[in-house]
């Protein structure tokens, strides 16, 4: 008899994750799904401002050798 999946109880087929539960197939592509959603959305929702281009990050790199 399979376990049932913890976040909407139809049978489980996987096997138990690491965290010590039952969660099926449907449910942790949903749960990726929306996390990959979020994360689309912050990034074109201004969130790609938080990533720095190579030139920004070696221009910062450079700033940190010159105040030492």
């Amino acid at each position: 008899m399979l376990p049932p999946c913890q976040k909407c109880a139809c049978p489980c087929e996987l096997p138990e994750d690491d965290y010590g539960e039952f969660i099926c197939q449907s449910c942790v592509d949903n749960a990726n799904e929306a996390a990959y959603e979020r994360h689309i959305e912050s990034f074109h929702a201004g969130g790609a401002t938080q990533w720095k281009t190579l030139i920004q990050q070696q221009i910062e790199a450079k700033q940190m050798k010159l105040w030492k």
